[in-house]
């Protein structure tokens, strides 16, 4: 391992030097290539064992996976990470931070840290995105992640998440920070139900960092929760193949203002905005699945046309398999259907039903399926997504607006009773459905350019 560090401290010196005093040799990417700034290449190795730093300077590049062990990998503000496409889904390009690591990924609103494909054209499913391992409780005994050809991982390396047996672990376990943070192109799946997402996270707990994340056009989902109780805000998942926001496994996790949005571009046969499940199983493990949510804005397609046209979409939610959930002041809109309470997926029905409240649900067929909602909850069928939710414009295809015009009956009444919020961690000062404001800050936090949608 000494050898291995010894020679990529060698190749970044090198490039460092390339960078900052122009060799006449030295022939960059072209500018439109997967590094459009020409920035010297540095291939970082299958693992890091220790502390590292990615500076802004190289153009890092994931050549297959690369496993972070027993130090923290810090990435600066600014960095490209790049995943080299891989002829098969099992062998993708990824970036694994195990149990016994940390990552510090700290972007700016103007200069985020992105993480995306290293194709000159780049496409869904390029790479396979970023992993985050913890410990905190999952109702499963140690488990490995997903969407990992196991013979393939290196010796020394714990690709398993969880605090031992089901329902142990630190809740407040820390894999670090993700801040300002863009990750394009990714997910994999070498098998049904054995995939990477844009973002996975394996038991990840509470003393971790997540604010202001895109996952943009993936493979598979966009984020996926199995266990732990990570909380996460200002999120954006877009357009992604499968689904928008996935929990597992006794996810306890707590989010707000996240927003989901597919666009024209892309095929989807199926794909629903939120899936949440106890387990595949249909098991009562415990800790139950049981999501918190607050302010998120889940839009398929802008009309039913469009979405037969694209092979059609599922829900907008799908709350399953033994699943709880606490979901308020959000909007669902732009699916066949708004929120499919499925069999067994509301233990104690009908308590589990008014765990959803104070939302507006649209549904161009049906507004939900397995029962119905409480009065609290506003629903419409039928006619485009934003007939009656009056955002900006969420659909435009290079610049949405999820913003609610000053009109907007999405400026109504809200609600946090039932939300566990001792520690604040909720803003429960705002006064309208979905994730963004009329005004304000909660208005243009997707702005700033750390967001993208023109791609």
């Amino acid at each position: 391992m000494k050898k291995q560090f010894l020679v990529l401290a060698v190749i970044v010196m090198a490039a460092i030097s390339c960078k900052r005093n122009i060799d006449p040799g030295f022939a960059p990417r072209g500018t439109n290539a997967g590094n459009p700034d020409g920035l010297p290449e540095v291939v970082l190795p299958l693992v890091i064992d220790g502390d590292m730093t990615l500076t802004n300077d190289i153009c890092w590049i994931l050549d297959g996976k690369c496993y972070v062990k027993n130090g923290k990998l810090t990435i600066d503000e600014g960095t490209r990470v790049e995943g080299i496409k891989k002829s098969t889904n099992d062998s993708a390009s990824a970036l694994i931070i195990t149990r016994s690591a940390q990552i510090d990924a700290q972007g700016s609103s103007t200069n985020p840290i992105i993480f995306t494909s290293h194709e000159a054209t780049a496409a869904v499913g390029d790479w396979g995105g970023v992993v985050l391992l913890g410990s905190a409780p999952t109702n499963k005994p140690d488990t490995s992640i997903e969407g990992i050809n196991l013979p393939s991982v290196p010796a020394g390396v714990d690709i398993k998440y969880g605090g031992g047996s089901a329902g142990v672990g630190d809740s407040l376990d820390n894999s670090g920070t993700l801040r300002f943070v863009r990750i394009e192109y990714a997910g994999a799946a070498i098998s049904p139900n054995n995939e990477l997402n844009g973002l996975t996270c394996g038991g990840v707990g509470r003393g971790t960092t997540l604010d202001h994340i895109e996952v943009a056009l993936g493979a598979d989902d966009a984020f996926e929760f199995f266990g732990g109780n990570v909380d996460a805000k200002y999120l954006i998942a877009y357009s992604q193949n499968d689904d928008a926001f996935d929990f597992d496994f006794g996810y306890k996790g707590r989010i707000q203002f996240a927003v989901h949005v597919r666009r024209e571009a892309e095929v989807f046969a199926d794909g629903n905005g939120i899936e949440s499940d106890n387990d595949g199983q249909s098991s009562s493990a415990t800790p139950n699945t049981q999501v918190q949510i607050s302010n998120m804005t889940v839009l398929g397609l802008k009309d039913a046309a469009t979405v037969a046209a694209k092979g059609g979409l599922l829900n907008a939610a799908r709350l399953r398999r033994n699943t709880s959930y606490l979901i308020h002041n959000s909007v669902f809109a732009g699916y066949n259907n708004g929120v499919a309470f499925d069999a067994g997926g509301t233990p104690g029905a009908p308590s589990y039903v008014g765990n959803f409240q104070y939302n507006t649900v649209q549904g161009y067929n049906t507004v939900s399926t397995g029962t119905s909602f409480d009065g609290t909850n506003t629903s419409h069928v039928g006619g485009a997504a934003n007939d009656n939710l009056s955002m900006i414009d969420p659909f435009n295809q290079t610049a949405p607006s999820f913003v609610p015009t000053t009109t907007s009956p999405l400026l109504t009444a809200t609600d946090f009773t039932g939300f566990l919020n001792a520690d604040g961690f909720f803003d429960t000062s705002v006064a309208f459905r979905g994730a963004f404001a009329a005004s304000g800050f909660n208005s243009t936090w997707d702005k700033g350019g750390w967001a993208k949608y023109d791609y």
